[in-house]
């Protein structure tokens, strides 16, 4: 698996600098907070869409399983990096140094998990569960984001599924367990809608 691993990370991190234009894509993706404020205005966009009542609050609903699911989805991660370390590529190969350089920086967080996949596939996966067309739209950042990370040679592939699945796992989690929550949530919707935000 390591060798696997490695030779996907070689491959895709061997584009670092043949094309200035796909290098500054790449920077804007790696970001830590683009994608991420990307995503959140998508869903706040989504809380305030027009339609019945019925379907708006279906939406609100599917957003605060979206939000709890990002949020669970980083304590998992916090959980798991303190289970298993896992050094970064550039940490395991210095030759990557410059290229780590060139797109993002050398983090100094555990990488497995990706936090960055987990947080990205957990919000896409609780929306994909309420509308499928706006799960692929999440979906989108989701990958891309994380691919950036693999180019920057900031984390191996398999950090990146690994943290996709637990992100996946964690939003279909959090629907499970919603019910419990439900007259807490349902409260808290009639407050929002007094004051005219839900």
């Amino acid at each position: 698996m390591a060798q696997v691993d490695e030779w996907v990370l070689l491959q895709i991190n061997s584009l670092v600098g043949k094309s200035s234009i796909l290098d500054r894509i790449m920077i804007l993706l790696a970001n830590d907070y683009f994608i991420p404020v990307v995503i959140s205005l998508i869903l706040l966009a989504l809380w305030f869409l027009r339609g019945d009542m019925a379907q708006r609050e279906s939406y609100h609903r599917a957003i605060v399983v979206a939000a709890i699911s990002m949020g669970s989805a980083c304590g998992f991660v916090l959980a798991a990096n303190n289970l298993y370390q896992h050094s970064p590529p550039f940490e395991e190969m210095p030759q990557l140094i410059d290229t780590v350089n060139r797109i993002f920086y050398p983090v100094h967080d555990p990488s497995f998990p990706s936090n960055t996949s987990a947080v990205t596939f957990a919000a896409a996966t609780s929306m994909w569960q309420r509308s499928r067309k706006i799960g692929l739209l999440l979906l989108i950042p989701a990958i891309l984001m994380p691919f950036a990370k693999i180019y920057a040679a900031v984390y191996w592939p398999s950090d990146i599924v690994a943290g996709a699945i637990l992100g996946i796992l964690t939003a279909y989690f959090i629907k499970l367990i919603m019910p419990v929550f439900e007259p807490i949530v349902s409260r808290i919707f009639k407050v929002m809608k007094k004051i005219c935000i839900a």
